[in-house]
């Protein structure tokens, strides 16, 4: 639990949620080119049970208000390699009155402490999209550092951006939080 929210797990409940946000070019314009092209509600119904049915290389939750428990966001780590003890952060805030309020930092300091408690992970990693600035700050707050430039590698709203790449280590994360 944190301040204002939580994580929990996804329900089934949750569809008309992500559904509503899929397909809002001001919630998707920086996220993955899947978004690109509009998102059918299979395409979510798919996405949902496949977190329903929960796997190996992926683990994720919803972004909930803490008192309510209703659907904000959600946080996922992506990609688990557990030889290498890493994953890859996606996370999105699905409407516009939750963001700029401390839910994305506050869910992915909520996430980090999972990944790096429960499940023993050494590195958690993201790229980010540079002209997103109110997410790289975000990130910066719950102690990603950046690590490097792919310079010109997306095109986002008629444009060459260049994506960033942050990670966040066990022993920077066990700092920040007085582990």
């Amino acid at each position: 639990l944190g301040e204002k929210i939580m994580l929990r797990e996804y329900r089934k409940e949750d569809l008309t949620h992500i559904i509503a946000w899929t397909n809002d070019s001001q919630t998707t314009k920086y996220l993955s080119h899947m978004f690109t092209l509009p998102q059918t509600v299979q395409n979510s119904e798919d996405f949902l049970e496949s977190r329903l049915r929960g796997g190996s290389r992926e683990t994720g939750f919803v972004i909930a208000d803490r008192e309510t428990q209703a659907y904000i966001g959600q946080a996922d780590l992506f990609d688990i390699n557990w030889i290498d003890r890493c994953a890859t952060v996606g996370i999105v805030i699905g409407s516009a009155e939750n963001r700029g309020r401390g839910v994305g930092s506050e869910a992915l300091r909520l996430l980090c402490d999972y990944a790096f408690m429960n499940l023993g992970l050494e590195r958690v990693q993201l790229d980010v999209y540079a002209g997103n600035q109110r997410a790289v700050r975000c990130y910066e707050r719950a102690g990603f550092v950046r690590e490097g430039v792919r310079r010109s590698a997306r095109f986002v709203n008629g444009a060459f951006m260049d994506v960033l790449f942050m990670s966040v280590l066990r022993e920077e994360w066990e700092r920040r939080r007085g582990v």
